[in-house]
């Protein structure tokens, strides 16, 4: 009877192999673990408007205060940009300068999504309307809006509704103009975007990210090389390697088999015992589960497994 025994070139190969495929699933199903939890998170609280309004000296009517809430929750919402209306009193102007330095240091740097900040500031002397105004734009926006484009937004359209009417129009806008230049914006970044069908593209994700891939797969290859190929203690030369049967495998039983290793430039040998497995699917059962034992004796027995060999049988006594 003929019996298939898999190669330890084979065996050796199909470890690695899984390996690999462990590594290339796991980095396909990151993905997606990251979109199930994106949409297991719950409703965020509504906000309040003191994020978006700060009003000291009482500019903003409350109809604008409301409308102004809802277009900086939309523009916050939609591009991950904060913007804050700032008016208060100063008992000396003179201080203007240096307040709106400190006080838009600390603010952006407490709103933690990358510096992505927009601050309009109104500052008021008191007893008098002829106050300072200036807009902030934080680094993370400094290439969407402009000194050229803010000041323009200042001069055209903020101060001049300001002027026209008493309620703060002029605030919204302002806010409203920056949210159509950054709606904008966005538009044309998403035109260079490849089409969102809504469903995981598995061999596009596998194309755009061939290079770490490729990194896996050569990373795995060199690990081959180290762990798995034989070399000399001696000289560290590569090793050859024959093979000698001991014990061939039957259909559910393991055989076992001598790996001679020799170099052929120092003289080094070894010997090493190895189990053989039997192929089809009692041999893949043994090799995964790890399964060491050839023969399953069973309590009180005494009849011997019809599957031993002839070597393993004692001769009867005389």
């Amino acid at each position: 009877m003929n019996i298939r025994v898999f190669p330890s070139w084979f065996v050796d190969g199909v470890k690695t192999a899984g390996l690999l495929v462990c590594a290339v699933f796991s980095i396909c199903l990151f993905p997606l673990a990251l979109c199930a939890q994106s949409a297991s998170e719950p409703a965020a609280a509504p906000v309040s408007p003191d994020r978006y309004i700060a009003d000291q000296a009482l500019l903003l009517k409350e109809p604008i205060r409301v409308q102004i809430v809802d277009v900086c929750s939309e523009i916050e919402k939609t591009l991950r940009i904060r913007v804050l209306v700032k008016t208060e009193v100063l008992e000396n102007i003179d201080e203007y300068t240096k307040r709106i330095e400190v006080f838009f240091t600390e603010w952006i740097r407490s709103i933690g999504i990358d510096k992505r900040g927009i601050l309009l500031y109104a500052a008021l002397p008191r007893d008098s309307l002829n106050g300072k105004f200036s807009l902030r734009v934080g680094i993370g926006l400094k290439y969407l809006i402009t000194r050229e484009m803010g000041e323009k937004i200042l001069n055209q359209v903020i101060l001049p509704g300001n002027v026209e009417n008493d309620d703060g129009r002029g605030f919204l806008e302002g806010i409203l103009t920056i949210k159509k230049m950054l709606v904008d914006e966005l538009k044309r970044e998403n035109q260079n975007l490849p089409p969102q069908t809504g469903i995981f593209d598995i061999f596009g994700f596998l194309w755009t990210s061939k290079e770490i891939l490729l990194a896996f797969f050569v990373g795995g290859f060199l690990c081959y090389m180290v762990f798995f190929i034989e070399r000399c203690p001696r000289c560290n030369g590569s090793l050859r390697t024959a093979f000698e049967i001991l014990k061939e495998p039957g259909n559910n039983t393991l055989g076992l088999r001598r790996r001679l290793y020799s170099c052929d430039r120092c003289g080094f040998t070894r010997r090493k015992k190895e189990p053989i497995y039997p192929a089809g699917s009692a041999g893949f059962w043994m090799w995964l589960l790890g399964t060491r034992r050839n023969v399953r004796i069973d309590a009180g027995s005494t009849r011997l497994p019809d599957d031993l060999s002839s070597d393993d049988r004692h001769s009867p006594s005389e």
